[in-house]
């Protein structure tokens, strides 16, 4: 734990600082990721519709998306929403009071558009809808929340006048590093076009959305054939478990060998002591990671050709290893060796180049003490090299682990219909099915999108924590 006024690291059972004297008062519990909650479920809650008809209910015939925010007032729905991701960031950057503001303006507005949608006036043939109490559930959450953290908990430290200084407000701080914040809203904006504007489109994951047609929202029936909880999802659910079963086998077996690899390489490398040869091996090994996909796809598709074009096969045939061309590319078995072959080829110099760093950095009085003791080459790898490389064969790996649900353009370049069933992904399936079939189905295909997002999320969150563990600290 630091101290909230000097930076100064305090022992755990410490009461306070030994360098300035702050109090180091432990709050009993967290109550913010309460608020943080209650917003969360308020956000999922404004993903259904608050409204329906309830013959069209019993008819299977569903409101348009998303009920009346959406269907009678688009841009109501757009600022509910945009109140409820401010109240998370605000509880999240420590602005709980602030946060209680745009939940209550969310609460409001939320009430007049119902309102004016004739849900508070009991128009006839009206019901309510799953949106109403998910909505109410997480508003009382998030109040209650914020105002227990902000009451009960929040008490300012004592702390040494001296030390004062380094606790201005954070206006004050703002300004003082104004150009860091200018050089930044590039990217910010950057990030909220392309990264968390696309994010409004997650709520046609719970509707019918076809290729000219209107969305209409089904609630989680695309789950449901996602899953294949029913019988007459069974053929979309193979496909799906399929893709998603081929998306972790081709990542994570990627992950091990290409982490092998630069391990095993940069080792030897190390070991060179001729520097101009060292050099030369290690600009050749990483000038294909700067080569972009198609072009090693390409080139691969050349040399590994069945026809006469075909540079390996032909050899073959002429050395007598083989009568009859290897179809490298359309047979699934083939296919996988090829991948993870392509793969080493193109991303081991990447990898090798970090574990290089790390090896340089390895003091050389230690293998002269470990020689003058008596360790062979075999010995002093064991146990200077590798306890060293250790720290960074772990760290990348964790990041790396964290992308395997990531795998679109190395697939996608490489593949084809004849080896769908060992080399379709979530990626290439969501992109077949939007893109390639007679009528792009939006909903479903965004629906397996949230799950891989889901997924993604949850692997990122496992790595933070074994990274906590292993490194004592977080990637994230």
């Amino acid at each position: 734990m630091l101290c909230k006024a000097c930076n100064t690291e305090i022992p755990k059972k410490a009461k306070k600082c030994p360098k300035c004297g702050w109090q180091v008062r432990r709050e009993p519990s967290n109550i913010k990721p309460i608020a943080i909650t209650g917003a969360v479920i308020s956000f999922l809650g404004g993903l259904f519709p608050f409204i329906q008809n309830s013959e069209n209910v019993n008819l299977k015939m569903y409101t348009p998306a998303y009920g009346m925010m959406n269907y009678e007032h688009p841009a109501v729905w757009y600022i509910f929403m945009l109140l409820l991701v401010a109240s998370i960031v605000l509880c999240a950057v420590k602005y709980e009071k602030f946060s209680i503001i745009t939940t209550v303006l969310a609460a409001v507005i939320f009430g007049v558009a119902y309102n004016d949608a004739c849900g508070l006036h009991g128009a006839p043939g009206m019901m309510v809808g799953l949106g109403l109490p998910i909505v109410l559930i997480g508003t009382v959450i998030g109040v209650a929340g914020v105002f227990l953290d902000v009451l009960k908990f929040k008490k300012k430290p004592e702390v040494d006048p001296h030390f004062t200084g380094n606790s201005t407000s954070i206006w004050r701080r703002m300004y003082v590093h104004r150009w860091f914040y200018v050089m930044a809203v590039p990217v910010l904006v950057f990030l909220i076009i392309f990264n968390y504007f696309p994010m409004a489109g997650l709520r046609y994951a719970f509707t019918e959305y076809k290729s000219g047609s209107e969305p209409v929202y089904v609630g989680v029936k695309q789950f449901i054939s996602m899953f294949g909880l029913t019988p007459l999802a069974k053929l979309d659910s193979q496909a799906f478990f399929s893709a998603f079963g081929n998306t972790l086998f081709l990542s994570i077996i990627k992950l091990f060998l290409n982490t092998f690899m630069a391990v095993i390489i940069s080792l030897l490398l190390h070991e060179m002591k001729n520097i101009y040869f060292k050099k030369t091996v290690q600009t050749i090994i990483y000038l294909p990671h700067f080569m972009s996909w198609v072009v090693v796809a390409s080139i691969f598709k050349m040399l590994l050709s069945t026809s006469t074009t075909g540079v390996i096969n032909t050899a073959l045939i002429n050395a007598g290893i083989i009568d009859k061309p290897i179809e490298f590319l359309t047979n699934g078995a083939n296919w996988r060796w090829v991948y993870f072959l392509v793969n080493i080829w193109k991303d081991t110099g990447w990898g090798t180049i970090l574990f290089l760093a790390t090896l340089s950095g390895i003091s050389p009085d230690l293998y002269e003490a470990a020689q003058i003791d008596g360790a062979n080459r075999m010995n002093r790898m064991k146990y200077i090299t590798l306890p060293a490389l250790a720290n960074t064969i772990i760290t990348v790996f964790i990041l790396n682990l964290a992308k395997v649900m990531n795998l679109f353009e190395s697939v996608f370049v490489m593949y084809n219909p004849s080896v769908y069933d060992e080399a379709d992904v979530l990626q290439t399936y969501i992109y077949r099915r939007t893109f390639s079939s007679g009528t792009a189905d939006y909903g479903y295909t965004t629906a397996v999108g949230l799950f891989r997002s889901v997924v993604s999320c949850g692997l990122v969150l496992i790595c933070n924590f074994a990274s906590k563990k292993v490194r004592g600290r977080g990637i994230v």
